[in-house]
């Protein structure tokens, strides 16, 4: 009977395997999350790539001396939030643990982010408004000029201009400082330069005595 009694190599055998068991569900474990993390990380950074794309192309633009336009796709079947405002772009995704990733990229340059209810898009639709739909309340006529440089904006018209452009841009400023531009991720997005010239002597003509205006206009059909 004490052969048995002091016989304890099946428990010192069922320990070594409770310990084999424990030692292996940790590995898993920590395979499981080292995965799940590096997945989080890879989507962080792809995120961060897409906002600092895109931020270099507005700063690209604000380095042009002409007017242009060029197009940003974002990547095709994403799931992802986009939003901007005056100064920043926002991108927002859910991680493999149903928690925020966010990613937030500073503009250099601060562009012109245009609300879904504005009256103009970009370069081309703010020269047309300019030219045929602007009336000047201070002389009583209709703002006749493009803003082009082929086109400029005529003296009296120059000071009612300017202050349109400048509360135009002031509410839209406020209304994204509390309400960023929310992007839709399927639809391109455009990035405008444009020049509004003023024809400050009166000659008809402008040249570098005048005085010109930029922007860079950001908007979604």
């Amino acid at each position: 009977m004490s052969r048995f009694i002091k016989n304890d190599i099946g428990i010192m055998g069922l320990t070594l395997s409770q310990i084999g068991l424990l030692i292996a569900v940790g590995i898993l474990l920590a395979a499981i999350f080292s995965l799940v993390f590096l997945n989080d990380w890879n989507k962080r950074v792809e995120l961060k790539n897409i906002a600092t794309s895109f931020s270099s192309m507005v700063e690209n633009m604000d380095n042009r001396f002409f007017e242009d336009t060029i197009g940003f796709s974002f990547s095709e079947g994403n799931n992802f939030n986009v939003s901007i405002s005056t100064e920043y772009i926002v991108l927002r995704s859910k991680g493999n643990l149903n928690d925020d990733l966010s990613v937030k990229e500073r503009f250099l340059v601060r562009p012109w982010p245009q609300l879904k209810n504005s009256s103009w898009f970009g370069r081309i639709g703010l020269h047309n408004y300019l030219k045929g739909y602007l009336h000047n309340d201070d002389t009583h006529e209709w703002v006749n000029n493009s803003g082009n440089i082929s086109d400029p904006i005529i003296a009296d018209d120059i000071e009612f201009v300017k202050k349109y452009l400048s509360a135009l841009r002031e509410s839209v400023n406020k209304s994204l400082a509390l309400n960023p531009l929310y992007v839709f991720t399927n639809r391109p997005v455009y990035i405008d330069k444009a020049f509004v010239y003023y024809d400050n002597n009166d000659d008809g003509i402008w040249n570098d005595d005048d005085e010109k205006q930029e922007f860079i206009f950001v908007y979604q059909y």
